[in-house]
């Protein structure tokens, strides 16, 4: 999924700009730590926070760790290069 990045502290129309010409947003929480990620679906939820309205059931994890995808079966899987920055997102299985 193309992807671009948001703090969880960002209003929703901040991510309502900034999703645009992309499938999701990768959401960063307080530490620079992935915490959720926002699509279209999120953005209907009620809220003005990103963190209010984000998806949590995610997998973050290095291209090493795939095996987990199937165990933990998450909505979305976000891949990052071992420092926490994401590479890629994809939809779970």
């Amino acid at each position: 999924m193309d992807f671009s990045t948001i703090g969880a502290e960002d209003s929703i129309e901040e991510a309502t700009n900034r999703i645009k010409g992309t499938e999701c947003l990768v959401v960063f929480g307080s530490s620079d730590t992935i915490v959720g990620v926002i699509t279209e679906l999120e953005l209907s939820r009620k809220g003005t926070l990103c963190k209010q309205v984000m998806e949590l059931d995610i997998l973050v994890m290095t291209a090493k760790d795939t095996d987990k995808v199937e165990l933990w079966k998450p909505k979305y899987v976000v891949v990052h290069d071992g420092i926490h920055e994401p590479l890629s997102v994809s939809r779970g299985p």
